[in-house]
């Protein structure tokens, strides 16, 4: 009998690390904060950022997520933060938040994008 797990859509989560998981975790800080921005300050773009992290994090748990979607979420945050500066810093309590969280996510995901690359190789 096949599983869910072994057949369909949901990635193998048995092998993931502390890193991946710390990832997820902060992927899911970002979406919230972002989230209650937007429901608390009644701004749409922020229901737009939190919709893409929890986009992110239901992917990552796909068996659709290819290593090199990574650097895509790299990117992502690289970009919020662009955003975030030219915006003129608005809420700066939480987008320290999300900065220190961003940051974060980055560079788990440099470390498992190198470090996924380089087992493949082996």
């Amino acid at each position: 009998m096949t599983t869910v797990e072994s057949d369909g859509v949901i990635a193998d989560v048995a092998s993931w690390t502390w890193l991946h998981w710390t990832g997820v975790l902060l992927s899911l800080g970002i979406a919230g904060i972002n989230l209650f921005i937007g429901y608390t300050e009644g701004q749409p773009q922020f229901f737009a950022i939190g919709g893409s992290f929890l986009l992110g994090v239901g992917l990552y748990l796909s068996r659709f997520w290819n290593p090199i979607l990574y650097l895509l979420g790299i990117l992502h945050v690289a970009v919020l933060a662009v955003l975030w500066f030219l915006d003129g810093l608005q809420f700066l309590l939480f987008g320290v938040a999300t900065g220190v969280l961003s940051v974060g996510l980055a560079v788990i995901a440099a470390y498992l994008f190198f470090e996924e690359g380089s087992a493949a190789t082996r």
